[in-house]
């Protein structure tokens, strides 16, 4: 399992080199102050220093084997197939139907298929989730889109 985390960690350690490969091509400071490199920039500096405490705090550690069921059985294929294929489609409808349904379309999926709850928590969830977050979006004024339904 040590290993495992590892090869996450160097994983993460080249992320960090890219989105810093990135950020370079984009202006850092601008006439308002931080332009759109610097967040990116230092993204990318703690996430390589994060990576490196995490490759030597594993180095130090002592060798954990992996756990009896690390690889996921028929049930665990099947959920994460289900999120793969949700997140898919919400990829593909999301310029058709824009944000809001997409994303209650998609909640209302994965909650009703992954959770345990009630329909009635499922749909209030869901609906908070997808208008609310699109209009919370829309008064910081981010763009996202609308789909059918308009401004």
């Amino acid at each position: 399992m040590t290993r495992l985390y590892q090869i996450v960690s160097v994983i993460f350690l080249a992320l960090g080199a890219f989105v810093i490969t990135l950020s370079l091509d984009l202006s850092y400071s601008a006439d308002y102050g931080p332009g759109p490199g610097f967040f990116s920039f230092w993204l990318g500096i703690l996430l390589i220093l994060l990576a490196l405490v995490d490759i030597v705090g594993l180095t130090r550690a002592p060798r954990v084997p992996l756990p009896e069921r690390f690889i996921p059985g028929k049930d665990g294929v099947r959920r994460i197939l289900f999120i793969v294929g949700a997140l898919v489609a919400a990829l593909l409808l999301l310029q058709p139907l824009g944000f809001p349904l997409t994303i209650l379309l998609f909640s209302l999926f994965l909650l009703r298929t992954m959770g345990r709850q009630s329909w009635w928590a499922t749909a209030v969830i869901s609906l908070i989730g997808s208008f609310g977050t699109f209009y919370l979006f829309r008064l910081l004024q981010v763009s996202l889109p609308a789909g059918f339904l308009g401004n």
